[in-house]
């Protein structure tokens, strides 16, 4: 399966980007720039080789990897994100997007900052065509962790969308990753609830000083 991560040059994305790789998935690096994307592809690849990961890392366009792809990681800034998306809309048909995105303000403490619509999966749901099907997932796992292949990924990962089907297939996705559990909170509805754990995970490791994530029991 083709795989594309927007914004797939930052920390976060290079987790993800290996571990699909690992499983045989061709993925593609999606950048604002053809440059920035070859570079990204060429120091994950990199990385994934030093991990035995042999598998297809390229870099594209954003646009470009969006329209070649069957599964979209949207990894771009929130600030940037329905800005991005508009501008390749068209490269879009029936794809599942899956949005990681989460809206936030920076103070004393970090707080979840949602646009008007409610969430930045719905936002995410309203800039694309009807035709695409949105999942709001791994909102709670680090990118430290995802990046850490001697660690295994202790964490349970919650889902929602409209789409039952798009819902199991990004399931399935996230099932290839060694010890990760998906759980399937509902429809896309409940997005801004789970995109809000990540402010309280964010403000809880600073606290403590310790990796927090969420495992329900």
């Amino acid at each position: 399966m083709k795989i594309s991560l927007l914004g797939g040059t930052g920390s976060f994305a290079e987790g993800l980007v290996i571990r699909w790789a690992k499983a045989g998935h061709e993925v593609l690096i999606g950048s604002r720039t053809q440059e920035k994307a070859d570079v990204a592809a060429a120091e994950i690849g990199a990385k994934a080789k030093e991990q035995g990961v042999e598998g297809s890392i390229v870099g594209l366009e954003n646009g470009e990897a969006a329209k070649n792809s069957e599964v979209v990681v949207v990894c771009l800034p929130p600030e940037y994100t329905k800005s991005t998306l508009e501008g390749i809309s068209n490269s879009f048909t029936n794809q599942l997007v899956i949005s990681p995105v989460v809206p936030m303000k920076f103070g004393k403490v970090v707080s979840y900052d949602p646009p008007d619509v409610g969430s930045a999966a719905i936002e995410i749901q309203n800039t694309l065509p009807d035709s695409v099907n949105v999942v709001s997932a791994y909102h709670n796992i680090p990118a430290k962790g995802l990046a850490n292949f001697e660690k295994p990924l202790e964490y349970d990962v919650v889902i929602c969308g409209d789409n039952d089907d798009a819902k199991a297939l990004t399931a399935k996705l996230t099932q290839e990753m060694p010890n990760l559990k998906t759980i399937d909170a509902g429809p896309l509805e409940v997005s801004a609830m789970i995109e809000a754990i990540t402010p309280l995970i964010i403000n809880m490791n600073k606290k403590h000083k310790h990796e927090f994530s969420i495992k329900f029991i």
